[in-house]
C-alpha cells in the first residue's frame, strides 16, 4: 500500500519498520469491502446489519445510492451480498474503474472541490430517491468525501467551492464547514431522506468524523440536521466571511426570513423509515494498530478523538514520546493556513513534532490520512524521527509548506487514494528497551 516503502526503509530502525508495517496492516483492515463483509449478511430473505434485522420479502426492489471515497468498494461488496436492481454511487474521479459492479453505476466526481460531475451524479442519485415508493428498499452507502462528491447546491458550484475553501483555509472544523454546506444544498442535511420518503432506507456509513455525528458525515444526507440557517450565518461571521452581497449569504438570508424551508430535524416523519448504521470508523483503525503493535511487544497507549491545531497537537505528542510513551492516536486536526506552501494537517503535525523532539533519538512517528490524501499534496502523510528536523524546518512550518520540506529532505508517505476514509492515524514508537 505504501508505494515508496523501500525508500522510507533505507537505513531504518526496527521501530520504523514496525511502524510502516502497522500502517499497511491497518489500511488492509479498514478496506471498505472487509468492513461491509463483516457488517452485512443475508440468510434467505433475512438481511442482518450489525445485529439489526430486515425482511427483504417486504420489498419489491432494492436500489443502491451513495457517495464517498469508500463508497466504490462498498458498492462492489454490497452487490455480492444483495440482489440489487439498480443504483448510482458517486466515487472519487479516477478510481471508478478500480471497482467492479454490474447493476450499480459508479460515477466519477470531484474532491476536495466538487465539479460538474459531482452535480450530475447527485442529480441522478436524487432522481432515484424521488422515484422510489414505499415498496422499495434503498441502501445508501456513505463515507468521507461525500460532501464534495455529491454536490447539488442552491448556489452555483463555483460559489460552493469558494465558500468551502475559504472556511477550510480559515481553520473551520468539519462540523462548521458542513453546517454551511447543508444549508445551501438540495441533498445534504436530511434533504435526501426527504426526497426518498416514504421508501425504506438503510444507510451504511463509514465515518471520517470524530465522534461519528450522523448529521456531519458526508453532511448528513439521510440524518436529521442539528444545525440551522442561523448557525450557518454565525459560522460565516465567526471567520469573517459574511458578506450580504455574496450568493451564499443571500441564500442563507432567505432561509432566515423563512422564504426557504429549514433542513428536516429530529422528529420529522421523513426519518421514520430510515435506519442509519455506522459500520466502520476511526476507533476500528486505532484498535487495529494497537493490537498489531502490542503483538510486536510494544506497550501502546490509545488516544482517541484527537482534534485541534495540527502543529499544537504535534508538540503535545512530542512530549508523550520524549517521556517514553509509545501510542496510537486517531482523529482529525486542522490547519489555519497563513503561508503559501503545499502541505496538509498530517504533514504539518509530523513536522511540528520533529522540531519539538529536538533531535532525541530512538523515536519514530508517523501521521497519515487513511484516505491517502493529505491536504493540498499528493502524500498521505509523513514519517519522522530525531534526525528529521534541521535549521530550515521552522521556515517550512511557518509557511504551511510541510510537503515541500518532506519532498526535499525525505519522509513523505505515498499511497495514492486508498479507497477508504476513517480519519487520520498518528503513531509514535519509542525504542524498546
Amino acid at each position: 500500500m505504501i508505494k515508496n516503502r523501500d525508500a522510507l526503509l533505507k537505513c531504518c530502525t526496527p521501530e520504523r519498520a514496525d511502524l510502516l508495517a502497522a500502517i499497511e496492516h491497518v489500511l488492509d483492515a479498514v478496506d471498505p469491502r472487509e468492513i461491509v463483509r463483516n457488517s452485512v449478511s443475508l440468510s434467505g430473505k433475512k438481511l442482518s446489519v450489525r445485529g439489526r434485522s430486515f425482511d427483504l420479502s417486504n420489498f419489491s426492489r432494492i436500489v443502491v445510492i451513495g457517495a464517498g471515497k469508500a463508497s466504490g468498494a462498498m458498492a462492489e461488496e454490497i452487490e455480492k451480498i444483495l440482489p440489487v436492481d439498480e443504483g448510482v454511487v458517486n466515487v472519487l474521479e479516477g478510481t471508478e474503474k478500480n471497482f467492479k459492479t454490474r447493476k450499480i453505476r459508479l460515477l466519477p466526481a470531484g474532491h476536495p472541490s466538487p465539479n460538474k460531475w459531482s452535480m450530475e451524479g447527485a442529480k441522478k442519485i436524487l432522481g432515484l430517491a424521488q422515484d422510489a415508493d414505499e415498496d422499495d428498499l434503498i441502501v445508501c452507502l456513505l463515507s468521507g468525501g461525500g460532501s464534495s462528491l455529491m454536490a447539488l447546491p442552491h448556489v452555483s458550484l463555483e460559489e460552493q467551492a469558494r465558500v468551502s475553501k475559504a472556511l477550510m483555509l480559515a481553520g473551520a472544523d468539519i462540523g462548521e464547514l458542513n453546517a454551511v454546506r447543508k444549508h445551501i444544498s438540495k441533498v445534504k442535511g436530511g434533504r435526501l431522506a426527504q426526497a426518498m420518503y416514504p421508501a425504506t432506507c438503510i444507510s451504511l456509513i463509514i465515518s471520517d468524523v470524530v465522534g461519528n455525528p450522523l448529521d456531519v458525515i458526508s453532511s448528513g444526507p439521510t440524518a436529521p440536521d442539528t444545525t440551522t440557517f442561523a448557525d450557518a450565518k454565525k459560522i460565516l461571521e465567526k471567520y469573517g466571511l459574511w458578506d450580504a452581497d455574496c450568493e451564499t449569504c443571500r441564500f442563507i438570508s432567505s432561509g432566515l426570513r423563512a422564504e426557504v424551508p429549514e433542513t428536516p430535524k429530529k422528529g420529522s416523519p421523513v426519518f421514520e423509515k430510515i435506519t442509519n448504521i455506522i459500520i466502520g470508523d476511526n476507533s476500528l483503525a486505532v484498535k487495529t494498530v494497537q493490537c498489531y503493535l502490542e503483538g510486536k511487544g510494544y506497550k501502546i497507549k490509545k488516544i482517541e478523538n484527537v482534534v485541534g491545531e495540527a502543529r499544537e497537537v504535534g508538540v503535545r505528542f512530542a512530549r508523550e514520546l520524549t517521556h517514553g510513551t509509545s501510542f496510537v492516536a486517531g482523529g482529525e486536526t486542522c490547519v489555519t493556513v497563513k503561508g503559501k506552501g503545499i502541505g496538509g494537517r498530517n504533514q504539518e503535525l509530523a513536522l511540528s513534532l520533529a522540531i519539538a523532539i529536538g533531535g532525541k533519538q530512538g523515536i519514530e512517528f508517523a501521521s497519515i490520512g487513511t484516505d491517502g490524501i493529505d491536504g493540498s499534496s499528493k502524500a498521505a502523510g509523513a514519517i519522522v524521527d530525531g534526525k528529521t528536523a534541521n535549521d530550515e524546518s521552522p521556515a517550512y512550518l511557518n509557511n504551511n509548506d510541510s510537503n515541500s520540506f518532506f519532498k526535499k529532505f525525505g519522509g513523505e508517505i505515498i499511497t495514492g487514494p486508498t479507497g477508504t476514509n476513517v480519519n487520520d492515524l498518528m503513531i509514535g514508537l519509542v525504542k524498546r528497551k
